[in-house]
């Protein structure tokens, strides 16, 4: 009796540990792929609408066609209407985003902008691709479910603000708070990311680089397009936000 009850209690902690274990991999392996954000500088506490307004008069003047490819504000109803169709409920600077203007029309990266080579996606569009991604995955196999769970399932959350094209660019996650890097720059091939702590941070970094230079409209091969010095811009990046690297 006694030799029985020593295997049970041996059971049940081996099924504790492997229950642990289920529940604190996959935990860790989501961080490994996707951290949360170092200490941030402080959060910029210029009203996004004042900030949108300089940001519109440095495109006007340094990139006026990227300004023209974007699309007209939503209005506070449209953008809640969109919200409830999404079941999320987006803060008060993305919601001054949208109403400034409704992303870019252009998929063309020449032309993308605020941000260079990052196309702003519209808010229906930008709200729509995460329920797009669980339809694909649920038409999937089971083996591609498996690997996305571990290695991109962090993702499914996400809602693309500026987009590349190629997977990378500048997110939000609504299941983030500020403070653990809601807003961030994600580049997947070198699993590095840049966190800010709010919106209004990535805006005013987007203006001081057209008011410095490191944005610019430039003449290349394939005619003008708006470039971004990289060497430059990471300062920028850095003194409104934190990078965090594997």
């Amino acid at each position: 009796m006694k030799r029985r009850r020593i295997i049970a209690t041996a059971l049940l902690v081996v099924l504790g540990l492997i229950v642990v274990g289920a529940l604190l991999i996959p935990r860790k392996v989501e961080r490994f792929f996707y951290p949360l954000a170092p200490p941030m500088p402080a959060v910029v506490s210029k009203p996004t609408t004042q900030i949108l307004s300089k940001l519109e008069a440095e495109m006007k003047t340094k990139a006026p066609k990227v300004l023209d490819q974007l699309q007209k504000g939503l209005s506070d109803e449209e953008i809640t209407a969109l919200e409830h169709q999404a079941g999320i409920k987006l803060p008060p600077e993305f919601r001054a985003l949208y109403r400034w203007r409704n992303g870019s029309q252009s998929r063309d990266p020449l032309t993308a902008g605020p941000i260079p080579m990052n196309r702003f996606v519209p808010l229906g569009e930008a709200l729509g691709l995460p329920a797009m991604m669980s339809n694909q995955l649920a038409q999937s196999t089971a083996v591609q479910q498996a690997a996305f769970s571990v290695f991109a399932g962090h993702r499914k959350s996400w809602i693309t603000v500026f987009d590349d094209g190629a997977g990378d660019g500048y997110f939000f996650d609504p299941k983030r708070k500020p403070q653990e890097g809601a807003v961030f720059f994600s580049f997947a091939e070198d699993g590095s990311y840049i966190f800010f702590p709010s919106l209004n941070n990535l805006l005013v970094a987007s203006l001081k680089c057209y008011q410095t230079g490191v944005f610019s409209w430039t003449n290349g091969p394939s005619g003008p397009y708006l470039n971004e010095d990289p060497y430059k811009s990471e300062t920028i990046w850095q003194e409104f936000g934190a990078a965090s690297e594997h």
